[in-house]
């Protein structure tokens, strides 16, 4: 049985829930417009998974580099370890209420970050440059890092940022993964490409002064 219902949603609803009657279960799948992209001013830089944050965001137009939340690879860490001793001693039912309490934290911050930088982007009237992740399963990359791209909480992020771009009409572009971590260590990095003490970033052509 199909039922279409016309119903409101906030723009920053989570999720829809399974719905249980009885025995039976009711799917639900919303569709929702799409707003119109609007002329973007610039772009903000997100480098997913960088220093062991979760995200880090550049923004051209301020200069500033915004570091978010390096809890969840100590959260990770954490709940590894509880894992591997109740495994050890056999309570597989308390590893799986482990896995799903650090899958829950850890999807609220996610939550709370992907908005963070959907709104800054829109508030400025930017779009966001992310990675292309393309063929980067192969790359040469330390064993943190590959745990970090193909990990369910990486691919969370990623989504919960596209979805609600799409939402507020925010741009994405893809770029390769070089300039988007290479321009944040070309910022902080003042040693080079500066004429005395103006520095200009050789990727985005951003400006500033030396301290």
């Amino acid at each position: 049985m199909k039922l279409k219902l016309e119903y409101l949603f906030r723009n920053d609803f989570k999720k829809i829930n399974q719905i249980k009657i009885n025995k039976e279960y009711a799917f639900i799948s919303v569709s929702l417009p799409e707003p119109e992209l609007y002329e973007t001013e610039g772009y903000i830089k997100v480098d997913l998974n960088t220093t062991g944050h979760c995200a880090v965001v550049g923004n051209p137009k301020t200069g500033k580099v915004l570091k978010m939340d390096k809890m969840a690879y100590h959260i990770h860490k954490k709940y590894k370890s509880i894992s591997r001793y109740l495994q050890t001693k056999g309570k597989y039912r308390k590893v799986k209420q482990i896995r799903n309490r650090e899958q829950r934290i850890v999807s609220d911050m996610n939550h709370k970050i992907s908005r963070k930088i959907v709104d800054m982007a829109k508030d400025s009237k930017s779009g966001l440059k992310m990675e292309d992740l393309k063929g980067i399963h192969n790359a040469k990359s330390t064993k943190s890092f590959r745990y970090s791209v193909n990990s369910w909480s990486f691919y969370q992020l990623r989504q919960m940022i596209e979805y609600k771009a799409k939402l507020l009409g925010v741009h994405i572009v893809y770029v390769d993964p070089q300039y988007t971590s290479g321009v944040f260590k070309m910022w902080t990095d003042r040693r080079h490409n500066r004429n005395g003490k103006v520095f200009k970033c050789p990727h985005c052509g951003h400006v500033d002064h030396a301290a």
